[in-house]
């Protein structure tokens, strides 16, 4: 996997970086780009970042002139912080080589950006115009203007700068500058960082999702044929192209990740389902299953039809790399939760005697519902059973000392008080408080 990545610097650090672009040479290929103007910087990333996978930049000033609401999250972008110790170092030698300069004749435009710079500024030349520091544009533009004009003014003999962009300019007006260059702190972990979340992106997009579809129990092969034509008739309408098999009581076919986020609308719905129930009189139970490789993919997708199998009705479930499991896709309040589990929720369910996973769409349910009390209705919306077995379950955990039972008026108020189970592991907010 060779990840490309654009740097963006100045042409002071070019050479720099470029050290740094051989020793990670043999994973990534590099793209420098170098620029005087911070109004540029916005148009490299933008008209680059459709080419490459991600970019360093060399100054948090150079990262805010592209804007946040302009980076991708599919192309990152990671900044190398400067050593703000240096540049006290840096001046703090500079005193000392020059120990009769007159500081009220010098102008510091690091002065105006650095809050921890704010006592030392009564010591040092306060001509020139007020920087805002809110536009990061005007500020820079402000603080070259300063530079320039005070020199020509005869105000100041010297100017100390830590913007490298800055020297070309002060070069061409004549001005006696010191750059005090930064080193930068946290190159190669900047580096590593990048690389490995770019990985992470082009792994996900290249994860593998497969689809395990069946009707109930008692199906046979005439309603695995309409199954099997409904499904390719659904993928050729949204321009997918898969092979598509009958094993084992499913009609199987596996696709990308994005076409998946598409056809669930990202977890939220799946149209699938909608499609395929309506050309069947029976119900549909659909697994999704993602993997790095089709057999992981596979093995989830079998996992995701037994949840949906074990759910009332026709449902979606999904279970990723990580056996992190979404469904009913179809509904609102989709319950989510691990299949591997929580060792916490595993151990009182085994107190209880009951299932494992219901006890944690359970927990999951009223977490997300920020609440510890439940009633059988909750339940059998829940786990996909009847008002009767979400009932027994509740009674279960009432008879194990785990739940106590409450009367409540909810919604308007009015009429009588609804029966509910205080489930007495959960807090108010519904999340869990066993040791």
């Amino acid at each position: 996997m060779v990840i490309k990545l654009g740097i963006i610097t100045t042409k002071f650090y070019e050479d720099y970086f470029q050290k740094h672009c051989i020793k990670f040479g043999s994973n990534c290929m590099f793209k420098i780009f170098t620029t005087d103007d911070l109004r540029e910087v916005r148009d490299i990333y933008l008209m680059n970042k459709s080419s490459l996978d991600g970019f360093i930049v060399s100054s948090k000033f150079i990262y805010d002139s592209i804007g946040e609401v302009c980076i991708d999250p599919a192309v990152p972008v990671h900044v190398v912080s400067e050593d703000e110790a240096l540049l006290y170092r840096g001046l703090f030698r500079l005193l000392i080589d020059q120990p009769d300069l007159n500081l009220s004749k010098v102008y510091i435009d690091f002065a105006d950006v650095i809050d921890s710079f704010g006592e030392f500024k009564q010591y040092i030349s306060n001509e020139g115009k007020p920087v805002d520091r809110k536009d990061i544009f005007l500020a820079t533009e402000m603080m070259l203007e300063n530079h320039i004009n005070l020199w020509k003014e005869g105000k100041t003999n010297l100017s100390v700068t830590a913007f490298s962009h800055f020297v070309p300019t002060l070069e061409e007006n004549g001005v006696k500058y010191v750059l005090i260059s930064s080193k930068f702190q946290n190159v190669e972990k900047v580096f590593n960082d990048i690389i490995n979340q770019i990985t992470i992106i082009k792994l996900k997009e290249r994860r593998t999702v497969v689809a395990n579809i069946s009707v109930e129990e008692d199906y046979d092969e005439t309603s695995l044929a309409v199954l099997r034509t409904s499904t390719k008739a659904f993928l050729s309408e949204y321009g997918i192209q898969s092979a598509i098999q009958v094993l084992d009581g499913c009609v199987s076919f596996y696709i990308t990740n994005e076409s998946f986020m598409r056809i669930t609308s990202d977890l939220q719905n799946c149209s699938l389902l909608y499609y395929t129930a309506e050309h069947t009189e029976k119900e549909v139970k659909i697994g999704w299953g993602a993997g790095y490789d089709y057999a992981q993919a596979a093995n989830n997708a079998t996992k995701a039809n037994r949840q949906a199998k074990a759910f009332t009705g026709s449902c979606s479930f999904y279970i990723d790399e990580d056996q992190h499991v979404v469904g009913p896709l179809q509904r609102a309040e989709a319950v989510s939760f691990n299949e591997q589990g929580n060792p916490q929720i595993i151990d009182l369910a085994n107190t209880i005697g009951m299932n494992n996973v219901n006890l944690q769409k359970i927990v999951y349910f009223l977490e997300m519902r920020r609440t510890n009390k439940v009633s059988s209705l909750d339940i059998a919306s829940c786990l996909g059973v009847t008002r009767k077995g979400a009932n027994r379950i509740l009674n279960r955990i009432e008879d194990r000392g785990y739940a106590i039972t409450v009367f409540e008026k909810r919604d308007s108020g009015k009429g009588r008080p609804q029966k509910y189970y205080e489930l007495i592991f959960l807090d108010g907010e519904g999340r869990l408080v066993l040791d």
